[in-house]
């Protein structure tokens, strides 16, 4: 009697343990939680900081806090200044806001087509554009290829820049690619095409932010037989938005 007893306890554990077992895997595991992804921004936007560039020439003028209040309310945008209007590396913008790598993002003198050129600038004011690469044009490329790395001293939600590809009938690139965060947990965003005669705004965003970016020329659109190595862009007018806590 006790055996059978015994027996009955058994298969009534056993019982119980493949009711619970049947009913753990009957439960729906809940989904992992995804992490936010940044898309690319082909629309500029209406919360963000634009910074473009200027050289303030010592000899004809001293950049003042007045000097800055009336570049700002001229053009629109929040002046950068920079300490020569060509070549000149790094250039930081907004208080160590905006970084750019050193080597790789240069000043580029004025004119260049199919980007914003203020008028009646004050006395001693250049405005100058941006270039991965030093002037003249091909002397020397950026460090890492045409790859210019952005760091930010606070989170940002978006970043951006109005980018010139190139000329029609010459070299210029096709595509720009950025690359959010550093490694190892870097994103790479799908490339942004370019129309090379063309002004066109290019950004990214990720609306849980970010301090880092990589923007990356893709591909050569050259003349037939034209075989230049060029991944060379210009660019003016630097979005950022940032993270608001």
């Amino acid at each position: 009697m006790k055996a059978i007893k015994h027996l009955d306890v058994l298969l009534l554990a056993l019982a119980l343990g493949v009711s619970s077992e049947a009913g753990a895997v009957s439960r729906p595991k809940p989904p992992k939680p995804t992490k936010p992804q940044p898309i690319p921004s082909v629309n500029r936007p209406l919360n963000g900081v634009n910074f473009s560039l200027f050289f303030v020439d010592p000899k004809k003028a001293a950049p003042t806090v007045r000097l800055i209040n009336s570049l700002q309310n001229l053009t629109g945008v929040s002046p950068c200044l920079v300490k020569t209007d060509t070549n000149f590396s790094p250039i930081v913008c907004g208080n160590g806001l905006v970084q750019f790598g050193a080597g790789e993002l240069y000043t580029y003198g004025l004119p260049v087509p199919n980007l914003v050129k203020f008028t009646g600038l004050p006395r001693g004011v250049n405005q100058t554009l941006a270039a991965n690469f030093r002037s003249p044009v091909g002397l020397i490329p950026g460090s890492q290829a045409g790859v210019v790395h952005v760091h930010f001293n606070q989170a940002v939600t978006e970043f951006g820049m109005n980018i010139n590809s190139g000329q029609l009938n010459a070299p210029s690139i096709d595509a720009v690619k950025f690359v959010i965060g550093t490694a190892p947990n870097q994103v790479t965003l799908t490339p942004q095409q370019l129309v090379p005669g063309t002004a066109q705004w290019a950004g990214v965003k990720l609306p849980a932010g970010f301090t880092d970016v990589a923007i990356i020329p893709l591909g050569i659109a050259s003349l037939p037989g034209d075989t230049t190595n060029s991944l060379a862009f210009k660019a003016d007018q630097f979005t950022v938005v940032p993270l608001v806590p």
